[in-house]
């Protein structure tokens, strides 16, 4: 009776292992992954590539949204996410997008959208947040001001503190 519980337990675990890694394997057959690495003062690159069927809209942005954050983090664990310059630190964003290999022609790639507007997410390094790419132009712009911003003030402060110029 014990033998007959044990190999029914152990049939069970190894149908349930299975399953998940035939699902794991079934999802990576469907897209791969590129992802590029720029110099330190530019964002990195992931394209999500679909090659047998061209997905839904939100099916290719779950993924791309899922696989910002995979590299954002492997960024964040491998330290790289952050470059000590003279400037200050500077984090690293990575730009995510899906693209449809078209079998047709196998060096056309279509872009996919997720919405009318949209075909792009950013992994955000300095607050660790996936955001559209419209907002991370925001982002960039409200940073270049802020820097703008806390060079006039540090001028000021010069002047004040050496009043002889």
């Amino acid at each position: 009776m014990k033998k007959e519980i044990f190999v029914a337990i152990i049939s069970i675990l190894i149908f349930s292992i299975n399953a998940f890694c035939i699902k794991d394997l079934a999802e990576k057959i469907d897209y791969f992954i590129e992802f590029q690495e720029k110099p330190p003062e530019m964002a990195a690159v992931l394209h999500v590539n679909f090659i047998k069927v061209m997905p839904e809209p939100k099916e290719a942005e779950k993924i791309v949204k899922q696989q910002l954050k995979i590299y954002g983090n492997k960024l964040i664990s491998h330290k790289k996410e952050r470059l000590a310059t003279k400037k200050g630190i500077k984090y690293k964003n990575i730009i995510g997008s899906a693209w449809y290999a078209n079998e047709t022609n196998s060096g056309n790639y279509i872009k996919i959208k997720f919405q009318k507007d949209l075909a792009a997410y950013v992994w955000l390094g300095k607050i660790r947040k996936i955001v559209t790419f419209p907002d991370y132009i925001s982002f960039l712009k409200k940073e270049k001001d802020n820097k703008k911003l806390k060079g006039k003030i540090l001028e000021k402060q010069i002047r004040e503190q050496n009043p002889q110029n």
